[in-house]
């Protein structure tokens, strides 16, 4: 007598857009815990696309245990109006315009970043010294 394959548990897959195809990000064997983990990934990058997909193994495959056949569960689509938005995450300036708090912009609407003045100065500098040096050691006239 033949055995029976042993039976496969249906999993359930994360999957973002990467270019034309789509990159797993987490595959696991519990639906609301991959829901959860789901909703976690939107609201970490909600401008990209996401899936969730059931994996069922493929039995009649030409590879044992490589082929498996899947079926969307939910897509999210950041450009579909009416999708929702996971609420703003402590500790950035979303969340604190949600609070109410005072946002660090300027009055006309632009945001104060600090530029690196001392770090660009000291790569000019050490460009001059080195310029000069290499001048001083090779085209310096009396050689």
């Amino acid at each position: 007598m033949i055995a029976a394959p042993p039976s496969h548990p249906t999993r359930y897959a994360i999957q973002k857009a990467r270019g034309k195809g789509w990159k797993t990000l987490e595959v696991g064997e519990e639906l609301p815990h991959a829901k959860a983990r789901f909703e976690t990934m939107i609201g970490v990058n909600p401008r990209a696309y996401f899936r969730l997909i059931q994996l069922e193994y493929n039995a009649e495959a030409d590879y044992e245990g490589m082929e498996f056949n899947w079926t969307l569960i939910e897509l999210y689509d950041p450009t579909q109006p009416g999708n929702r938005r996971p609420p703003p995450r402590a500790g950035t300036a979303n969340a604190a315009a949600a609070r109410g708090a005072k946002s660090p912009k300027a009055p006309g609407g632009r945001e104060r970043v600090p530029l690196p003045l001392r770090f660009y100065l000291s790569v000019i500098l050490i460009g001059l010294l080195v310029g000069g040096l290499a001048y001083l050691r090779y085209a310096a006239p009396g050689r």
